[in-house]
């Protein structure tokens, strides 16, 4: 079978469909660990960037030394691998005489076995599923613990799973669904996101027309989590979210609108995305950011695309047929809505536009210091870039697809001078990046 890592702690188990209500206020009460927690480590398939195993068609995953508790809750993260019914998992309690046994498919829930139908058919998309209920009376301590079995035709990816001695309330359980909803690209149903603490990291009140395909990055050691990169395993995602670090306890969470992936007429020869996404920022001011979107079924053609992120125009680091990159974004508030545009006008608009994250004043004042300058404008192939007023400073140059045609870098001076020459008959864009912020500017060579 796989290597896998076993974590014995208290465990959780979470569900996407079970608990319903809102939590208004952060809750301080202490954070409960699973008795019993299993997350797999090295597994045949990615879960989000996690690793889960594959089971079903008579491979399993036994665990005998499970604690007997009366009253327990089970967590597990799981995905149908096709439409034929699987287990899951089960519990075998031993009485006096015979085995009772507890457990869950991906249709059914079984008691001693009576299976109660809770699902039509198999789900394609993953689960986080959560049962609290009363265990039969057993004249062992310990449970045997099974992930997966033959007695099924199905196959199912596992990723986590975690068991609590005791039932979880609603506010408790919803910080652990949150921590397995970003872990692995899942969407809860309408309910608010906490972390470990009790605090909103999502709020579907205010977010309620962009919970759909909800996905983040994040970092809170309550319950391991600290995911750099994400895409929603719902069906429809585009959007991938990466980062380098992230310090503890801060938070990107992004949903969509579920609109369409149709660009409409906007102002001045501008087209934007109909679909469009809302970002929940928490202790975030000094990451960067990069977000890609899955260009594959956007109509065409995206030679001119660039993201609108509150107002700004961020153009793109990397297009080709697959993707659209955007590297150094910076997230200036709280909660901002951005979407996808297109139109020559944006480039010309990204001139003198600097995209910069939420910053302290001595900063902002750097900046207004930096100047930059591109001459000649239009130019017959040779350019001179000026700045003046950064510590390091970056240049790309990219020509109207989003290529990269040239690179330079320097650091420690009062003042640059980057020379170079371009093919006639074109137009570039120079991304200049120094400690202050980004600015695009255009370049035509006659």
């Amino acid at each position: 079978m796989h290597k896998l890592f076993v974590f014995i702690f208290l465990l959780l188990f979470v569900g996407n469909n079970i608990v319903s209500g809102q939590v208004n206020a952060a809750n301080t009460t202490p954070a409960v660990m699973p008795t019993f927690w299993w997350r797999c480590s090295d597994g045949d398939s990615l879960l989000n960037y996690n690793n889960a195993t594959i089971i079903g068609d008579g491979d399993s995953l036994v665990f005998d030394s499970l604690p007997y508790a009366k009253d327990y809750t089970m967590v597990v993260v799981y995905k149908a691998l096709d439409d034929n019914e699987a287990n899951v998992w089960r519990m075998d309690y031993l009485d006096s005489v015979s085995v009772n046994t507890r457990g869950l498919s991906t249709e059914r829930i079984i008691s001693n076995g009576t299976a109660i139908q809770y699902a039509e058919q198999t789900s394609s998309t993953p689960i986080i599923n959560t049962l609290r209920q009363t265990a039969p009376d057993s004249i062992s301590q310990f449970n045997r613990l099974v992930l997966g079995g033959d007695t099924l035709q199905g196959r199912v990816m596992v990723a986590e799973l975690m068991y609590f001695n005791r039932r979880l309330g609603n506010t408790m359980l919803r910080r652990v669904q949150s921590a397995l909803a970003v872990r692995y690209g899942i969407t809860l149903g309408p309910v608010d996101y906490l972390d470990g603490d009790g605090n909103k990291i999502w709020e579907y009140m205010d977010s309620g027309r962009y919970h759909h395909r909800v996905t983040g990055v994040g970092r809170d050691s309550t319950y391991s989590l600290y995911q750099l990169a994400s895409r929603s395993e719902m069906d429809g995602s585009l959007l991938t979210i990466e980062t380098d670090s992230l310090s503890e306890h801060a938070f990107l969470t992004v949903g969509d609108n579920n609109e369409p992936l149709v660009f409409v007429d906007g102002d001045d020869g501008v087209e934007i995305l109909a679909r469009q996404w809302k970002a929940r920022a928490v202790n975030v001011n000094n990451n960067a950011f990069s977000l890609v979107f899955d260009i594959r079924n956007m109509p065409m053609p995206t030679d001119s695309i660039a993201l609108l992120l509150d107002g700004n125009v961020i153009l793109p680091t990397v297009v080709n047929v697959n993707n659209v990159r955007f590297d150094n974004v910076w997230f200036p508030s709280d909660t901002c809505i951005f979407t996808l545009a297109r139109g020559s006008v944006l480039w010309q608009l990204a001139q003198g536009m600097s995209h910069r994250s939420k910053r302290q004043e001595g900063d902002m004042r750097q900046e207004c210091r930096t100047s930059y300058s591109l001459f000649p404008n239009p130019t017959t192939g040779h350019y001179t870039l000026e700045v003046s007023g950064a510590k390091q400073v970056q240049v790309v140059i990219y020509n109207t697809n989003g290529s990269v045609v040239a690179t330079y870098s320097d650091s420690e001076k009062e003042h640059y001078l980057f020379n170079g020459n371009l093919p006639s008959g074109n137009s570039y864009f120079a991304t200049v990046t120094t400690e202050s912020g980004s600015q695009t500017m255009k370049l035509v060579v006659k």
